[in-house]
């Protein structure tokens, strides 16, 4: 395999979300790209090695199976590790509807990293470096692509397969619109009642709504998107605990702590040094790890 395989289109078909560029590339030490910014959105996923993400003022530390969002005119710095440099291959691409699509994914400038072991997604990303760069037939396909690439990183959150086996979710808007301001504000320290007054409707109707079709409450499910996201951010930034904690929008480092430990077993603290320690396992190998050991 090349060192680099990179190819640009020019495909404008569809408005609303289509292609750029894509490649791959087994990187040197310490290679880097520069603090500068992109006309459009990058995602790079890394298959091995390892390296570092600057983004809004966060370093975050890198490793296989993780990947990072670089949206348009955001000023970003990324470099291989010197001793074990990254593989990593990325898609670029812009649209009407990209940033809608990102945001429902759960990612974004102030959360741009992914997690999760994706095979396929070198195949799909040489399946797009085999397409011509004209002709209608080879842009349709792309687009195709394109779309299993991001389907492939877009997690499996409690929302996605809650909706998968709910019909009152899927058929019931305010649900669906309490999910994504959850989804996409929980950092701005919002609560229960941010979501009723956004939504025009009651707490009790919303804690209803939640419970019979989600089987948990709003309030758990708020806190499930800030420990997830905590959980990110211990493993993959170099932020403190405590930023940790206001990033993940808790106003006070004890009540963190508290939540975190409740639902982890260890303090944020342990648990970043036990992730550091097992960091060749996989995320859901980890979790299922810290649950035996709190049984233990």
């Amino acid at each position: 395999m090349k060192n680099v395989s990179f190819k640009l289109f020019n495909d404008r078909t569809f408005s609303d979300c289509f292609i750029n560029f894509s490649g791959h590339e087994q990187c040197e030490p310490g290679h880097s790209f520069r603090p500068a910014v992109r006309p459009c959105y990058i995602i790079h996923y890394i298959v091995s090695g390892k390296g570092k993400f600057l983004c809004d003022n966060t370093e975050y530390e890198l490793g296989a199976n993780k990947a990072f969002l670089i949206e348009p005119n955001a000023m970003t710095f990324y470099r291989a590790d010197f001793e074990d440099p990254w593989h990593y291959l990325w898609i670029g691409f812009k649209g009407e509807k990209v940033a809608e699509i990102l945001e429902r994914m759960g990612i974004n400038y102030k959360n741009p990293i992914l997690s999760g072991k994706k095979e396929n997604l070198m195949q799909i990303t040489e399946e797009i470096l085999s397409t011509d760069s004209s002709g209608l037939k080879e842009e349709l396909k792309r687009q195709s692509l394109l779309f299993d690439f991001l389907s492939s990183l877009c997690p499996d959150t409690m929302y996605s397969k809650s909706i998968s086996q709910s019909t009152e979710l899927k058929n019931n808007n305010y649900l669906v619109r309490a999910i994504e301001f959850i989804q996409n504000n929980f950092y701005h320290s919002i609560g229960v009642n941010d979501v009723s007054s956004h939504l025009g409707i009651s707490r009790n109707y919303l804690f209803t709504l939640f419970k019979n079709s989600m089987g948990h409450s709003p309030s758990e499910y708020l806190t499930y998107c800030k420990l997830n996201r905590a959980c990110h951010l211990l493993d993959d930034s170099a932020l403190s605990v405590e930023n940790v904690a206001y990033s993940c929008g808790y106003d006070s480092l004890s009540v963190f702590s508290k939540a975190f430990k409740h639902k982890y077993g260890l303090t944020p603290s342990a648990y970043r040094k036990l992730k550091h320690e097992n960091d060749t396992m996989s995320d859901l190998e980890f979790n299922r790890f810290i649950k035996r050991m709190d049984k233990e």
